[in-house]
């Protein structure tokens, strides 16, 4: 899934590990932006990439970090979190999580959990 126009600056930034973790972390909050990144609280919290990509994009400004959950349910969905995990992180309910993976392009990892008491056929 591309992100959403809101967030896509940060993406193009640093990448979307990086941009997730930003978001996750400040996600509907508004926060001061300072002019320079150095030295900065953002720079402390977040590293020096995301503080110069948010001061080069919102610097002296008062920036709300946009909710994005439909993007998020598909970011957490491709690192393989279940849905019930995804509905709590992202303050979604399990139903939602669930319709949207079924209606939006969703690459979701498979992963085959073996019964720990089961033996290996091939090893």
């Amino acid at each position: 899934m591309q992100a959403p126009s809101s967030i896509s600056w940060l993406v193009d930034a640093v990448g979307e590990d990086a941009a997730l973790e930003f978001v996750e972390a400040n996600a509907g909050k508004r926060l001061h932006i300072p002019n320079q990144p150095a030295g900065s609280v953002l720079e402390e919290m977040h590293g020096p990439d995301i503080a110069a990509a948010v001061c080069r994009y919102r610097g002296g400004e008062q920036y709300q970090v946009p909710m994005v959950r439909n993007w998020r349910v598909a970011m957490l969905a491709k690192r393989g979190f279940n849905n019930n995990d995804i509905a709590a992180r992202t303050g979604l309910t399990w139903g939602r999580v669930s319709y949207l993976m079924q209606h939006e392009s969703v690459e979701r990892p498979r992963v085959r959990q073996a019964h720990p008491g089961q033996m290996d056929m091939f090893g």
